[in-house]
Parts: structure tokens; sequence; C-alpha cells
């Protein structure tokens, strides 16, 4: 199964940004719990502070009499405990509870709004069960980890030792303190985070965006440029965006384009010399044709520019003119300089020139063009010419204006077989024979040519 392709950009984008993004949404999930932690804690703090401010303020002794429990004047302390609630709103309920035993603790005096969820009564025993951390209560202040509910409501319950006048521990302070909006706390902690996760991870997002483009252009651009190096487009030259590595790298790359653009141009023509001197020896060996190669590359060149061919296209035209019957070095010299009529065996190899000189010329001429000049300029406006009985537009222009010049200068030239034809005679076959073996606004081009010359020469 191939693998699917990622780009390097999305590589280094998901490189630069997964891992801090994970850092970010940790960091704020453990800034998050301490948050929480820091606000638990203010509450803890503000809780002891208020029962232990209330516990150093009781006189114990003006409440308890030395007599029994039963005798115990409970009404000045609950009404004391009662105006402390009153002016204290955070705090649900106070309760003075005295040990009794190992295992029940007695309720001196207390008050509640109601919102707690036990019902404590003054003069009544109670287990030490009941009340979690009463005993430790006895000994130091402290607030228990649970947070308790009742109903809609939520408290935080704290212990806190009542010393007699001597600093003697005679009874525990047991205190409860609303924190019902504790959760609306806690949700606009998180929200918060989430708010400060989101727009990290955005800022995050685009520095990473912005910092893989900064890497991967220079390497896109290096990519497309080494694809058009594969394709034979020696002309491919990248942008040098920096003086980085990546700048020092597309330099490189210009420099070996440029010197294989060198080396390829001179290739190029020691081998177009190469084939130049094969079609020479080719015609030489025919007095008949000996310049006929010449003649149509100066024919095509003039009609391509009266047209208003680009000057690349006419240069390339003019080259492959010169090369375009090569594929005769296949053909047979007897067949070539055959004086009799040809069998109808000899006239399919000479129809097999076109393709065998596209063959010769294909390891040297990269441009489909070029080839297909070869290839078809022996093809016909009404589909049937050879080797591949192509019609109209479907024939390459260059190679219908390379078909015009040939035509013209075989039948301006002498063979062995007939004599020349005059100018106007040829002129006239070029009419007669437009709109079939000819494109006709080539062949109006290139009569105007023709006519204008003999006009000048007079």
């Amino acid at each position: 199964m191939p693998l699917r392709r990622k780009s390097f950009r999305a590589k280094i984008f998901y490189t630069l940004t997964l891992p801090l993004f994970i850092i970010i949404l940790s960091g704020n999930i453990l800034l998050a719990y301490y948050m929480k932690k820091v606000h638990r804690k203010i509450l803890e703090t503000e809780l002891l502070s208020i029962a232990n401010t209330f516990a150093t303020s009781i006189e114990i002794e003006r409440f308890m009499p030395d007599s029994s429990e039963k005798t115990m004047d409970f009404s000045a302390f609950d009404m004391k405990v009662k105006r402390f609630l009153g002016n204290i709103g955070q705090v649900r309920s106070v309760y003075i509870m005295v040990r009794k035993n190992d295992e029940d603790f007695y309720v001196i005096a207390g008050a509640s709004t109601g919102n707690d969820n036990k019902t404590i009564l003054a003069g009544n025993s109670y287990a030490a069960e009941n009340f979690p951390g009463i005993m430790m209560g006895l000994v130091v202040p402290f607030v228990t980890n649970r947070i308790y509910s009742y109903g809609k409501f939520r408290y935080m319950t704290a212990y806190v030792p009542v010393r007699d006048s001597e600093g003697k521990p005679f009874a525990v302070l047991k205190m409860d303190y609303d924190v019902t909006n504790i959760a609306k706390v806690y949700r606009m902690i998180y929200s918060q985070v989430l708010g400060i996760v989101i727009v990290l991870t955005i800022l995050v997002a685009v520095a990473g965006f912005f910092i893989s483009r900064q890497i991967s252009v220079p390497l896109t651009d290096l990519v497309q440029g080494i694809r058009d190096v594969q394709k034979g487009n020696f002309e491919s030259h990248i942008p040098v965006r920096d003086n980085d590595e990546f700048g020092q790298l597309a330099r490189a790359f210009n420099q070996m384009t440029t010197g294989l653009k060198t080396s390829r141009k001179l290739l190029d023509t020691y081998l177009y010399r190469t084939m130049r001197s094969l079609v020479t020896i080719l015609e030489a060996r025919d007095s008949y044709t000996k310049g006929h190669s010449e003649r149509v590359a100066f024919y095509s060149e003039m009609i391509a520019r009266k047209m208003n061919v680009p000057e690349k296209k006419i240069k390339m035209l003019r080259e492959i003119a010169l090369l375009h019957d090569i594929g005769k070095l296949g053909i047979s010299e007897s067949i070539l300089q055959k004086i009799e009529p040809l069998t109808e065996e000899e006239r399919e190899m000479i129809r097999k020139h076109p393709s065998i000189g596209e063959e010769i010329l294909r390891p040297v001429f990269f441009e489909k063009d070029a080839l297909d000049i070869v290839r078809q300029h022996h093809e016909r406006f009404d589909g049937t010419g050879y080797p591949d009985g192509l019609a109209g537009d479907s024939v390459n222009f260059l190679a219908q204006i390379l078909t015009v010049a040939d035509a013209y200068d075989a039948m301006r030239s002498a063979r062995a077989y007939r004599t020349p034809m005059s100018q106007s005679a040829a002129i006239d076959e070029l009419k007669q024979n437009s709109g079939t073996q000819f494109n006709p606004k080539i062949v109006n081009v290139f009569i105007e040519i023709l006519e204008k010359e003999m006009k000048e020469i007079g």
C-alpha cells in the first residue's frame, strides 16, 4: 500500500505546534489546579481566622457555673452565637461542645441558619463519630478536607479548641462556613484557563504557520526547480530569498542549471552539426537535391515571420527545417536515386522517412514541436498524407508551413524524371492544391511573399 504523502511544510508545522500545544495545555491544567488549590487555601485561612477569633472571644467561665450540666445557663451564650451568625454572613452554624468521654461530646450552646445538614441542639450529647475531626479540634485548629453538601448548599467545617482562662483546651468550636459559590469560582477559573489555552494555541498556530512557511518555501522552490530540470528545462532558476543556507543552496542550484544549460547547448550544437553534416552528405549524393534543405529553411522562415510566429519558434523551425529529410538516411540509396517509377513497396519505404527522421532526432530535440515538424511534414490538409493521416489543425502549424515550403522547392528543383517548374507554374500548383494538400492561409501568405519578390526583381 503506497504511503500517503505529507508535505514537508505540514511536518514542520506539526513538529513545531504539537509540542507547544501539549506544553500549553499541560501548563494551564497545572495552573488551574494551582489556582483551585490557592483558592481553597484562602477559604481555609479565612474560616480558621473567623473561628479562632470567635473562640478566643468566648469567656467560657461566664457561661459555665460550678454546677452540673443541667443547671448550666445556655441562654446568654446562645445569644452571643446568634449575634455572631448575624454579623458574619458566610458562617452557617456555630456549636460549642465539651468532651464527656472517649465517645461522646456534650453541646453547650450553638446556633444555625437552618442551612446545615444536621439538627444539633444545645444541652444534648452526640457521638464523636458524627463529627469527623472533632478529636483533633481539641488540640489544634484545622479544617476538614471534605466539602459537605446539604441540598443546594455546600460548606466547609472548621474545628478550633476553646481554651479557659489558663489556656487549657476546655471545649471544641465547630463552625460551618458557606462555600456554595465555590463551583462558580471554579468554573470561572476553568473558563479563564480555557481562554488562555485558546489564545495561546491560536498564537502558536499562527507562529507555526509563518515559521513553517519561512522554512518550506525555499525547499518548495528547489523541488519545483528540480522537476523543471528533469523535464529538460534548463532555463529554470529559483529565487534567492535570503543569505542563509537556503539562499546558498538556491544560488548553487541556479549555478548548476546555468552550467547544465551551457553544457546542453554545446552538446546540442555538436549533435546538430553532426546531423547537419549527415544531411549535407545525403544531399551531396544526389545532385538534384543539393541545397534543398537550406532553401526550405529559408522559405519556412520567411513564411513564419510574415505570419507573426514568435522568434523562438522561428529559430527552432529554421533549425529543424535543415534536418527535415534526415530520415532518408534510413532509405536505400538505390531507391532515392532511382529514375524509373517506384514500386509500391519502394513508395512505402519512402513514406517511412518522416518517422525515421523523428527517431533519429529524438535524442537531440526535446521540444515536441521540433519532432512533430519532422514527422508531419508530409501530412496533407485534407488528411490523405502520411505517416499518420492527420488533417487540418491536427497537423502541427509549423509542420504545415514546412510542407508548403518543401513542396514549392521540390517543384522548382530539377529531377531525373522531370525538369523544374517555373515560379509562376509552381505558384499555380500551390493555388490548385490549397485546401487539399496545403493550408490555404499559409499558401496565401507564401504567394504574397513570392509575388512581392517577383515584382522587386522586375
